[in-house]
């Protein structure tokens, strides 16, 4: 391997070398082909261009059953950074309707792209869909999407080569390089980020999230997501919240704050996180203050998407005629949640006010326009 070598305005480093990129090939196609070996079909291997091209030729040359292949191209990236936002730029190839088809891609790491390309494959007609990806970065991978064929997992760092590129360059080395911290090029702030996400029912703050933890390197910590894997994993903390639940009895704060502080210490390779329900009272608000100050750290900001409460009421009432839950649309029901958001919510908004911390955004918006609107008051922090 080269020892570094420079793309455009940044310097790279060596990482992987081309022997152990081929071993690990090796290794999947071996558990792709025990798979579906002896079958009668010919199942679809999906190239996603551009950054499959050198991945998807060195597996099918192990590939011991037919099969075809398509490609298709989309984009999320701009020079090192996600947008946030995944395009189709061009279409699939071919047909992809009853057919068993093996998405190839070169990288996953927060997952959207990927949560986008299983939806787009399915609405082509595919009668199964498996992923395989060459690289995962599970650091922050936060979809619930399984990933059937994994060659390798990294660090959340930045990487060229071997069909990988900064700004379309860089794909043809045969090594993989990572991005080098050289202060000639950039600064890098090494001080981890603590955001609160709020938002009333229908703002638009799943949608917003996924954007902000991929654009930010952020990992996304939901209360209901991280006691359910905390139970699916059966950790002290889990085994704990599960047996009160099995009783009918509510979580106490120092078991979710707990879990909280567990994920603060035990994962690595992200810029920071992004709290999306909790802290719920001023109590939490004040334990998650300590947890920090005992890190030596603190709450960067709390992003507030605000809407009007007639919006709310038009987007809960959308929501449910789509998914077909009547008894969301009442409007009783509606009035309920309303009030409760601001019962709940108003007394956390003075406390973090009063601290400085508090972000106020629009979300009468577009997606795109609130996206700008966050992503402007995120970089300013």
């Amino acid at each position: 391997m080269e020892k570094k070598i420079k793309l455009l305005d940044k310097t790279f480093k060596p990482f992987l070398s081309h022997e152990e990129i081929e071993k690990a090939i090796d290794q999947v196609a071996a558990r792709i082909n025990a798979d579906f070996e002896g079958c009668t079909d010919i199942p679809v291997l999906l190239c996603i261009l551009n950054g499959s091209i050198m991945f998807t030729a060195e597996l099918m040359k192990r590939l011991t059953f037919n099969c075809e292949l398509v490609s298709m191209k989309l984009s999320s990236y701009v020079g090192t950074r996600s947008t946030g936002q995944v395009r189709e730029v061009m279409g699939v190839t071919g047909s992809l309707k009853d057919r068993r088809v093996i998405i190839v891609e070169d990288i996953v790491d927060t997952g959207n792209t990927i949560q986008d390309l299983s939806r787009i494959v399915r609405e082509r007609g595919a009668s199964e869909v498996r992923i395989c990806t060459m690289l995962l970065k599970p650091a922050v991978y936060d979809k619930d999407i399984k990933l059937d064929y994994v060659a390798m997992e990294i660090p959340n760092d930045f990487i060229v080569g071997f069909g990988l590129d900064y700004d379309e360059v860089g794909r043809n080395f045969r090594d993989i390089y990572v991005l080098d911290p050289d202060p000639d090029y950039h600064v890098i702030d090494h001080t981890m980020k603590y955001y609160i996400l709020f938002g009333p029912p229908g703002a638009g703050k799943g949608t917003q999230a996924s954007a902000m933890v991929e654009k930010f390197n952020l990992c996304h910590i939901s209360t209901g997501a991280l006691l359910r894997k905390e139970i699916a994993a059966n950790t002290k903390l889990g085994l704990k919240a599960k047996s009160l639940i099995d009783a009918g009895e509510l979580v106490p704060d120092e078991v979710v704050e707990g879990m909280i502080e567990h994920e603060f210490d035990t994962v690595k390779g992200v810029s920071g996180f992004l709290l999306d329900g909790f802290p719920r009272t001023i109590a939490q608000a004040e334990a998650l203050d300590k947890i920090l100050a005992a890190r030596g750290e603190g709450v960067t900001s709390v992003v507030s998407i605000m809407i009007p409460d007639e919006m709310i009421k038009e987007r809960i009432q959308h929501r449910a005629a789509i998914e077909g839950r009547a008894d969301d649309a009442s409007e009783d029901t509606i009035n309920t949640r309303i009030r409760t958001y601001h019962e709940k919510t108003e007394p956390l908004i003075d406390f973090y006010r009063k601290a400085g911390k508090y972000t106020e955004i629009d979300g009468t918006g577009t997606i795109e326009e609130v996206r700008a609107k966050i992503f402007t008051e995120m970089d300013r922090l």
